[in-house]
């Protein structure tokens, strides 16, 4: 079993000063697509299949989050998602994706932190990584703000709309997020 499950085998929810990271259940996957297919979204975000996103929510290489935000201490409203692939033999965690209705209000900042967090302490891994298009700026500037470095560029390795787009690939290794965070 996973380090990051509960003695009972279920994915353990993680908690943020803003925000409840919890497992996602099979009656949250259409609220999921529909954050994923926001017009501010779609344009950075591969698009799963419900069937897909069943997959990932119940596959133990996954972690599919339900992200909400706290109302009084509670779970409010779900604003976005995270999904998360794991490989437990080489101790990668990649960050598949993560999309937000709200914007600017420090959500992807702090989920992004939560996850580093969830990676390194909770897990024990060694690397976490990510892809972006060039062209998310705003994503860019977060990971690097978070002290993600750059590893190189992927050329034309996604087609989308009719053109191959560039991925840039970010990570962190263990040893830099324990220099960052002592």
């Amino acid at each position: 079993m996973s380090p990051s499950f509960s003695e009972e085998g279920k994915q353990q929810m993680i908690e943020t000063p803003q925000l409840f990271l919890i497992p996602t259940t099979a009656e949250e996957l259409p609220r999921l697509m529909e954050i994923e297919q926001h017009p501010q979204n779609r344009p950075e975000l591969f698009v799963s299949t419900l069937e897909e996103h069943e997959f990932h929510r119940t596959d133990e290489n996954y972690r599919l989050f339900s992200i909400y935000d706290k109302k009084e201490g509670k779970p409010h409203e779900m604003i976005g998602y995270a999904m998360v692939q794991l490989d437990f033999h080489s101790k990668t965690y990649l960050l598949r994706r993560f999309a937000f209705l709200k914007k600017d209000s420090g959500y992807g900042r702090e989920t992004l932190n939560a996850l580093l967090k969830h990676c390194f302490e909770d897990l024990g891994f060694n690397r976490f990584y990510l892809d972006v298009y060039p062209h998310n700026h705003r994503a860019i500037h977060l990971y690097e703000s978070v002290g993600l470095i750059h590893e190189g560029t992927m050329r034309q390795n996604y087609f989308y709309e009719g053109k191959f787009l560039d991925q840039m690939l970010f990570s962190m290794l263990r040893s830099e997020y324990e220099r960052q965070n002592n």
